[in-house]
């Protein structure tokens, strides 16, 4: 559910009752695009956040605070000056569109009552932050538009206050009969979906679907196909949703598994039967919390690109040279012929006078006895000739032992370099993102020179705990450094160990606690191996298991290598429905 009429409407509500008669104290500008108002009502003080975030634009009353500009951006100041000890009169909202005015009573330069009204537009790119007169002038605004941008509406200091454009478009709280017959006449030929939509002002596509939904009508069904009954059903279900909306509030996150897919502030029945609602008490504590964990989620994403790319790179020119190395192999074991054409020449030299281009000899070694013809050398005898060919067999016999030695070094490296990017899929927090990055400044691969920084030792964050059906707790390393933890470190003797065989991945442990491990948990913790693995798309994913006793981290090894004897091996077919249905562990604060 995008931040919508409906959302504002309940925003509104609620700071309505919170920060009307509350006093604007501090005002900061964190961002270039967005300000904060620490409003004082009694005894109690709040944090009010306005957002004008091409990407997340928001308003709501927050409770974990930034750090602020040594100097305060123009904006700040003009706030500063306006509205700075002003009184929060009232806080209403615009038709029923993503505009929330907030009403200042404060005093101009000649010390008379003025009220102000700061205006925050919710509206994606568009949005913007806009302090106003009470003639509707505009006294500033955090983002400038001109001319160039927008011949309809200018915003600019001076310039008169124009509304967004409605688009002819139907409050929400407005509709009557009439308008409702009005609006299916209008978009006749467009789907409810977008009839709603495009219709009604403030309404978003969750909701419109809500509706329909509700009235048991599919969304993208075209308007001149409804019959009258649906048409009826259709205003019942919408009345229905529009009642909701002014009675009561039902601030929740949405989400689809263990991913969050959306927020909403009613109750979205069409969402109840595939995904799992967490409820807040109020709005502003749902949609900082949404914000907050979806901003975590851009800046992980952002903050590991770079150390993925640098693996990437690394990973396609270790591949490329394993082809390389491949292709030598093939080319050292043609090296034979060599041999058998010096040895040619030997057998024959009687027969062969230098100066000769070639020779046509026949092969002894063929049991057909056929000939073969050998090129030669027309400055050199017989013998150098054959020594020449001996010379480049021994030369390809020695190249093909270290070209062996050489494919080993290179598969241990692809290896390893695959480990790191698995650990990049599986990290979850920003902390497990720098264990990477200090794990790969300290690899053979990072050619730079260590700052003090970089040498500082890593705290140690924690892996996936999740609890099997039968209550044994299973750790499931995110990266190598976690597996070592996990494999040298938190197990004893009786636990048991698991990883997909042959492929980078997670190390999973099983916590025994003196009792026997059942092969319910044991097939748990093998799902858990594959999905945490390079191999989570497979099927029939082999997975080592065994005794943790039976377990060894050599000597010098790489983070998250280790060598085991005396396992055995099981096979399963990971997927998400099934990694989701085992318990996560949840420690109690």
């Amino acid at each position: 559910m995008a931040f919508d009429g409906v959302t504002l409407y309940h925003l509104k509500e609620e700071f309505q009752s919170l920060l009307v008669g509350g006093r604007i104290r501090k005002i900061y500008q964190p961002e270039a695009d967005e300000i904060r108002l620490l409003v004082n009502v009694g005894r109690e003080n709040y944090n009010l956040l306005l957002s004008a975030n091409a990407s997340n634009p928001r308003a709501y009353i927050t409770q974990k605070l930034k750090e602020n500009p040594h100097s305060p951006p123009s904006f700040c100041m003009i706030l500063r000056k306006y509205i700075m000890n002003g009184t929060i009169t009232d806080f209403s909202q615009h038709q029923t569109d993503r505009v929330l005015e907030i009403s200042i009573a404060s005093k101009n330069e000649f010390n008379e009552p003025v009220t102000r009204k700061l205006l925050v537009e919710i509206m994606g790119r568009n949005s913007n932050i806009i302090l106003i007169d009470e003639t509707k002038i505009i006294l500033d605004s955090m983002k400038k538009v001109g001319t160039t941008s927008s011949r309809y509406r200018q915003i600019l200091p001076g310039r008169d206050y124009i509304y967004p454009p409605e688009n002819n478009r139907i409050g929400f709280f407005d509709l009557s009969d009439e308008t409702y017959e009005q609006l299916l006449a209008e978009y006749k030929d467009q789907t409810v979906e977008r009839t709603l939509v495009q219709g009604l002002l403030g309404i978003s596509p969750t909701v419109s679907r809500e509706i329909g939904f509700r009235a048991g009508i599919d969304p993208k069904l075209i308007i001149n196909e409804l019959s009258k009954k649906q048409i009826q059903y259709l205003y019942q279900s919408f009345s229905e949703v529009i009642s909701e909306i002014k009675e009561t509030a039902f601030p929740n996150i949405i989400y689809l598994g263990r991913d969050m897919l959306d927020f909403a502030t009613m109750d979205l029945h069409h969402m109840r039967q595939d995904h799992r609602i967490e409820a807040f008490p109020a709005v502003s504590n749902m949609l900082e919390e949404y914000y907050f964990r979806r901003d975590k989620m851009l800046r992980f994403k952002t903050h590991g690109a770079n150390l993925r790319q640098q693996l990437e790179t690394l990973l396609k020119k270790n591949k490329k040279k394993l082809k390389n190395l491949h292709q030598d192999v093939e080319t050292s074991h043609k090296n034979e012929k060599n041999k058998l054409l010096g040895d040619l020449i030997t057998a024959n030299i009687y027969a062969i006078v230098k100066g000769m281009e070639s020779v046509t000899l026949m092969n002894y070694f063929d049991p057909d006895c056929g000939t073969i013809e050998v090129p030669l050398k027309v400055n050199r005898t017989p013998a150098q000739n054959a020594q020449a060919y001996y010379k480049k067999y021994n030369k390809g016999k020695t190249a093909l032992v270290h070209l062996d030695e050489h494919i080993r070094e290179t598969e241990d490296k692809i290896y390893y370099l695959e480990s790191l990017l698995n650990g990049l899929e599986q990290s979850t927090e920003l902390a497990e993102l720098d264990e990477i990055r200090h794990e790969y400044l300290h690899s053979e691969f990072n050619k730079k020179v260590l700052t003090k920084e970089d040498r500082k030792k890593q705290t140690p964050s924690k892996p996936h705990h999740f609890i099997s059906s039968e209550g044994f707790h299973i750790f499931v390393g995110k990266n190598n450094y976690q597996n070592d933890t996990i494999s040298t470190k938190m197990g004893v003797a009786e636990d048991c160990w698991l990883h997909v065989k042959h492929t980078p991945g997670s190390h999973v442990l099983i916590v025994a606690n003196g009792r026997f491990i059942t092969e319910a948990t044991l097939l748990e913790a093998g799902i858990l191996a594959a999905w945490y693995s390079k191999a989570r798309n497979s099927s029939n994913v082999p997975v080592d298991y065994l005794e943790y006793k039976y377990l060894k981290k050599p000597n010098k090894a790489k983070p998250g290598m280790v060598t085991f004897t005396t396992h055995n091996t099981m096979y399963v077919t990971p997927s998400k429905e099934k990694v989701e249905n085992i318990e996560v562990f949840v420690e109690k604060e």
